[in-house]
């Protein structure tokens, strides 16, 4: 029971708060280019460079608000590019969103090296993290150790769980949702209406890089305050598989998130039972693995009813070519 109050607590979902929430905001991103028929997954690349941006643009304006602001706009850019040559050249969107991932490690690498010559990290030099948001009133209604369940968080983790119903409102009753949602599904319509593919799949992939800068600079201006390489660790590449089950719906991306969210956190727990590291950091992957298998898995009865028609429609061809007359070499 000891063990179990020692990894079940507040903390711990505290702490799935805290690990969810670069995971949502990139989701959510990835719902939009998902809704419109772009297959996004540089997701991974934009978080990154808006986490090393903000931490620069933090430095150099000595303002959170302003490390912000210069981390959306580094992946807004990331995000322009992707457009550009998905939708208006026509590149494979697979290829462009891996050479932009690639992209992304290799600039914040080489950067960190040209501006801190250093790499690895990149700890305190004046680094001004997000402030912490205490709702007032959550200690007298949930008490002490529960108001750490609504209060002190980063003003982007209360973004993050607000744009969820935000989204389901916005994809069902604006126009620009009906736009993503007709351009993703029936583009050929899309054309019929008078809407401009190009110009809807643009203003996805812009809303994409927004969401995925939020995503970047959660995690080196909030989640913690500092920059390391490789920093985003997979969160992108977990968002795209979220968003190829989910479709891009909003309730199911929050649902996937909190579970690679809770698996992110647990694994963290692990560390007090003295485990390799490298089990410990294999947690997340493999709980997504696992979802992966389990959502997969709700095809098969239909993989396995069409094997038995084909079978048995072949097995009943034959018994009529067996019935019919003899082969030509065995008649008299």
């Amino acid at each position: 029971m000891e063990v179990l109050a020692t990894f079940f607590n507040v903390g711990l979902f505290v702490a799935t708060i805290r690990t969810t929430t670069p995971i949502l905001l990139v989701a959510l991103g990835g719902s939009f280019t998902t809704k419109a028929g772009i297959f996004n997954i540089g997701l991974e690349g934009q978080m990154l460079i808006a986490a090393f941006f903000a931490v620069i643009g933090s430095i150099w304006t000595g303002s959170s608000f302003g490390g912000l602001l210069i981390g959306v706009a580094a992946a807004l850019a990331f995000a322009l590019v992707y457009a550009v040559l998905v939708v208006s050249f026509r590149a494979n969107e697979v290829v462009v969103g891996l050479a932009l991932n690639i992209l992304a490690g290799g600039m914040t690498i080489s950067l960190m090296k040209a501006i801190f010559g250093t790499r690895g990290s990149v700890v305190g030099r004046g680094i001004v993290g997000l402030p912490k948001v205490q709702l007032p009133g959550a200690r007298d209604m949930l008490g002490p150790s529960y108001a750490q369940l609504i209060s002190g968080y980063t003003p982007l983790v209360y973004v993050a769980f607000l744009s969820v119903p935000l989204l389901i409102l916005f994809y069902a009753r604006t126009r620009l949702g009906l736009y993503l949602r007709v351009v993703g599904e029936k583009p050929e319509a899309a054309e019929t209406l008078g809407i401009s593919i190009a110009k809807v799949r643009y203003i996805a992939s812009l809303l994409c890089g927004l969401f995925a800068g939020l995503a970047g600079a959660h995690m080196s201006l909030g989640y913690i305050t500092m920059f390391t390489e490789n920093m985003s660790s997979g969160r992108g590449f977990m968002a795209v598989a979220i968003l190829i089950f989910s479709a891009g719906n909003p309730l199911k991306v929050l649902l996937g998130c909190l579970l690679f969210g809770f698996a992110d956190a647990f694994s963290l727990r692990l560390q007090i039972l003295n485990f390799p590291s490298y089990l410990i950091l294999a947690v997340p992957y493999a709980v997504a693995l696992m979802a992966l298998f389990v959502l997969s898995w709700r095809t098969r009865p239909k993989l396995v009813r069409e094997t038995l028609e084909t079978m048995r429609s072949a097995l009943s061809g034959k018994a009529q070519d067996s019935g019919g007359k003899l082969p030509a070499d065995n008649r008299s």
